[in-house]
């Protein structure tokens, strides 16, 4: 590996232990961001433009309706069924396209961070629930779009609960160290978050 002859070393990164004994425990180096490689590998998986859907589907109603393209834009992605009644079966069309969409993003973003421990892992592996659990993909989930959002202010806050030092106990507790928002399906989860330093620094 070629190193850069720095006069100041950079910090080293921190390690996130994601997961638990049940779902299985992954530690993800935190680089607070995206790389350029993974926003390109992410790029490459020539995803649809939801935002360039909409705008055509909207130009269609706009044109059938007489209303102006902007409006049926936010009723389209803001999900305001009531204002597109009369087109109610585009309507449940583009909103399952956007959940298609969002499902197959959350795998290819899940599979870039991923590949920072397993540089040959692809798409069709983190598809699979027999190489990872749909538990642990969530959470993985979860932590790459904090990665490519920089981690704001809000999902670094932590409780004692989310620690696990909660007094209060479960009926069926997960043991899990990084939790939040669910994001292939939106459901909150209590877990707990575990930090740790990385000993080196990834090449």
């Amino acid at each position: 590996m070629l190193k850069l002859p720095f006069k100041t070393t950079p910090e080293e990164f921190e390690k996130v232990t994601v997961g638990n004994s049940h779902i299985g425990e992954l530690e993800l180096p935190k680089y607070g961001d995206l790389s350029p490689n993974e926003r390109l590998f992410i790029k490459s998986a020539n995803l649809v433009d939801i935002r360039m859907a909409a705008v055509k589907l909207a130009k269609d109603i706009a044109t059938k309706s007489g209303n102006k393209v902007i409006d049926i834009y936010n009723a389209l992605t803001q999900g305001d069924s009531e204002s597109l009644a009369e087109y109610l079966e585009e309507f449940v069309s583009f909103q399952d396209l956007m959940d298609e969409n969002q499902v197959q993003r959350n795998l290819v973003l899940a599979t870039a961070v991923i590949q920072r421990l397993v540089p040959d892992w692809q798409v069709e592996n983190t598809s699979s629930p027999n190489q990872i659990h749909p538990q642990l993909l969530d959470l993985i989930v979860e932590f790459a779009k904090n990665e490519e959002a920089g981690w704001p202010a809000v999902a670094t806050q932590i409780t004692e609960e989310d620690l696990g030092n909660s007094t209060e106990t479960s009926e069926t507790p997960t043991g899990e160290k990084f939790s939040g928002e669910s994001a292939a399906t939106g459901r909150k989860k209590k877990d707990s978050v575990k930090e740790d330093l990385v000993t080196s620094q990834p090449g």
